[in-house]
């Protein structure tokens, strides 16, 4: 048996995250009366995140989530299969769980919004950590 338990924790949170993520949209869809599409298929401009309808506020922090965390996940799942420090591991793991939180929170929000532009900024950051962290790793051994 391989064990992981940084990625197995992680991913646990954020499975839960994303059934409420889910959920959410799935409220927002029987309050708007709307099967497919947001009700509202216009784009919502820069700064004005905060007039755009419920629905599709929801659908967006759902697809972010969706867009970003298989792959945060999988770094984590791959360098803890290389025997990376679990220390250090689930300092990603915290930041990859902070973003999700972050941008979540600050969807829809006015702007400023330095909840979902740092969200984003520790998302990415999170990333190429675990990206660089992984092309040491390979080729150092």
């Amino acid at each position: 048996m391989i064990d992981l338990p940084v990625t197995l924790v992680t991913t646990c949170v954020l499975g839960i995250f994303y059934v409420g993520l889910s959920a959410a949209v799935s409220a927002e869809r029987g309050r708007a009366k709307v099967g497919f599409g947001s009700g509202a298929e216009a784009s919502v401009t820069l700064g004005a995140e905060h007039t755009a309808p419920r629905l599709l506020v929801a659908m967006r922090r759902h697809g972010h989530f969706a867009e970003y965390v298989p792959l945060s996940i999988l770094l984590i799942l791959l360098l803890e299969i290389e025997g990376a420090s679990r220390l250090k591991l689930g300092a990603l793991a915290a930041l990859l769980v902070a973003s999700r939180a972050m941008i979540a929170f600050g969807m829809g929000r006015a702007a400023p919004n330095v909840f979902r532009a740092g969200g984003n900024v520790v998302q990415w950051v999170m990333i190429v950590v675990a990206s660089v962290w992984g092309l040491v790793l390979v080729f150092t051994h």
